[in-house]
């Protein structure tokens, strides 16, 4: 409170304690959006306008269903890159992302292309991770990002009776019917 600052002896006056009153609300306020802008300086917390402000810089396009935590992810994640190019760096940081298991990377050093491969569980991460291939990896290499969908062959022995009491789009894209089969 505003009256709490000023002396003992001024804090009895009419006139001061209501000048004081009306002006408590302005000074919250003020202190509210300090805290605010404070926060905006870090990524993490950042509000949702300092957010939309990253991304404009970063040339990132969210999705609409991108929650404000997963768009400031999608930020630090091209804010932590160490440049020059490495395969080591690459995959580390693709290990951040998507953990090891998450991902395979071929690099094919004669034709100049790199290609990685998300785990189907990883499929929501495609955006990210193509992004930050597009700001790491050099424009001399052809980038191909794709998802390993389940297929015919990872179902081996499995009779057609039993795989067609689900439709393909299922098959195709579900880590628990392939366990299940």
């Amino acid at each position: 409170m505003l009256l709490n600052y000023l002396p003992y002896f001024m804090q009895d006056v009419k006139e001061i304690k209501k000048i004081m009153s009306i002006s408590q609300p302005e000074i919250n306020i003020l202190n509210k959006n300090t805290e605010i802008l404070l926060k905006d300086f870090f990524v993490v917390g950042a509000s949702e306008t300092a957010t939309k402000h990253y991304e404009a810089m970063l040339g990132i396009i969210p999705k609409l269903t991108d929650t404000l935590e997963k768009r400031q992810y999608d930020i630090l994640v091209l804010y932590n890159q160490t440049l020059p190019f490495t395969l080591e760096t690459l995959q580390q940081k693709l290990d951040a992302i998507c953990g090891k298991d998450g991902y395979t990377i071929n690099l094919l050093y004669e034709k100049f292309i790199i290609n990685v491969k998300l785990a189907l569980n990883k499929a929501q991460l495609l955006i990210t991770v193509t992004n930050l291939l597009e700001w790491i990896v050099p424009v001399n290499l052809i980038i191909n990002v794709t998802i390993d969908y389940n297929t015919w062959k990872d179902f081996g022995k499995v009779k057609w009776a039993e795989a067609n009491k689900y439709s393909w789009n299922e098959i195709k894209e579900s880590e628990e019917i392939k366990n299940k089969v």
